[in-house]
């Protein structure tokens, strides 16, 4: 028999993802994190980025927003602040976000709009997480 990674993916809200894989690739604060079969024993913070689970006949992609991972045995708990399945964001509608987004940063102007551009920013990144996440899934389906 084949060895796996059980893998959880949990928010406050429900269970996104348990099944077996055959890596993880997380977004950690320090960077990507790649998990396999037998990998030490490890916890980890987890910063705003794509989750991706592989198992041996596919991808599965999740935007994920902090939280934690723990790697134990050969099962990976990822305990996430937020979450959301890459399959189901709009990638249309994602892209024309990070349009609007990008535009809306490049039109400001003076120092009256510190605050104004640095909150764009975040949802500027935010947006093309999304929009990574939705074209790694719909390019997999």
């Amino acid at each position: 028999m084949i060895e796996q990674l059980h893998t959880r993916l949990i928010t406050q809200e429900r269970t996104l993802f348990e099944g077996d894989a055959r890596s993880v690739v997380a977004p950690a604060l320090g960077g990507q994190l790649g998990i396999l079969i037998k990998h030490a024993p490890l916890m980890a913070a987890l910063g705003n980025g794509v989750l991706k689970i592989s198992s041996n006949s596919s991808n599965t992609y999740f935007v994920v927003l902090g939280g934690f991972l723990q790697v134990k045995d050969n099962r990976v708990i990822v305990l996430a602040d937020s979450a959301k399945a890459a399959e189901e964001i709009n990638l249309k509608e994602a892209e024309e976000k990070l349009a609007v987004l990008k535009n809306s940063l490049e039109a400001i102007t003076g120092e009256g709009e510190i605050d104004k551009a640095d909150e764009l920013r975040k949802e500027l990144n935010l947006a093309r997480i999304n929009y990574r996440a939705a074209r790694l899934a719909h390019k997999n389906s």
